[in-house]
């Protein structure tokens, strides 16, 4: 659940939940959680009671203050089960963009904790002594743990633990996605690149349109050489199979470096938007472990 955001004098009230809206789209169209909006009306020392009200797993509030030519937006994200916050941030939106990538930072947080959870259950389950039970009976215990151990290699009893990323030195400067697929498609777009390059490398977000990039590329980099840009173009395809509509993504990532050389082209289509990005990023990643 998202509670309308606060803000400060300086920027209108209504903002805040308007703000607080686009996150709740944001997320959802991430995928794997469902995410509401939080009426207006609730005050905020009853944000945690309203949340138990309706189920909610987690809620998230803001407060958005006026910086520059944007906003700092102060982001938190509360476990309803404790009342606990269990993650914070702080981010700076000057676009439609930035916001939609705080809103997934979010949403992947969530998810990851979700994940490592359920990964510590499963641990517990599989590490717990089952008690024998009378051959006359259902021994649904054994029946779940058979089930998650077609997901164990077979005559692997080791414990493995997933090794910190190590990201290279020079960074990335995402720049926004273009194309001829509808704005909030573009929109999607860029935030699930932005993410899926944090995956591999340093990033950071740009006002830059990503558009001519070899005139462009020395004013985005700006005096911060040691980066690459990021660019790339969303395209879509639809066809009719008897009684349903699908549609292909096509996505092709541009990178470039500060004095606007092409460094790499990677395209890649799927059933999913997400799913063209984060392959199209994959394949650079791939090819180019230190970015450059």
């Amino acid at each position: 659940m998202v509670f309308p955001f606060g803000t400060s004098t300086d920027i209108s009230a209504g903002n805040g939940e308007k703000a607080a809206n686009l996150f709740v789209e944001q997320m959802n169209a991430a995928g794997g959680i469902d995410t509401i909006g939080a009426p207006s009306t609730v005050k905020q020392a009853d944000y945690l009671t309203y949340a138990k009200r309706v189920n909610a797993d987690y809620y998230v509030t803001g407060y958005m203050t006026p910086v520059g030519d944007g906003v700092s937006l102060v982001e938190q994200v509360v476990a309803v089960s404790s009342g606990t916050m269990q993650f914070g941030q702080t981010a700076q939106i000057q676009s439609f963009a930035d916001a939609s990538a705080a809103a997934i930072t979010i949403h992947d947080d969530i998810i990851a904790r979700e994940q490592s959870m359920h990964a510590q259950y499963q641990q517990a389950q599989a590490t717990a002594t089952a008690t024998p039970m009378a051959n006359n009976q259902a021994n649904i215990s054994k029946g779940i743990a058979g089930l998650a151990g077609l997901f164990h290699r077979k005559g692997s009893t080791a414990k493995t633990t997933a090794a910190a990323v190590v990201k290279p030195d020079k960074g990335i400067l995402v720049a926004h996605v273009n194309g001829s697929v509808p704005a909030n498609n573009l929109s999607a777009a860029t935030s699930a690149m932005y993410y899926a390059l944090d995956q591999h490398f340093n990033v950071k977000m740009t006002n830059s349109s990503g558009q001519n990039l070899t005139k462009q590329a020395d004013s985005v980099c700006g005096s911060d050489r040691n980066n690459t840009i990021a660019t790339g173009t969303l395209s879509a395809k639809s066809s009719r199979h008897l009684l349903a509509t699908r549609t292909d993504w096509t996505f092709k990532l541009e990178v470039y470096t500060c004095w606007g050389a092409k460094l790499a082209e990677h395209s890649a289509t799927a059933g999913s938007l997400k799913d063209a990005v984060t392959d199209a990023v994959s394949a650079y990643a791939k090819d180019h472990p230190a970015n450059g």
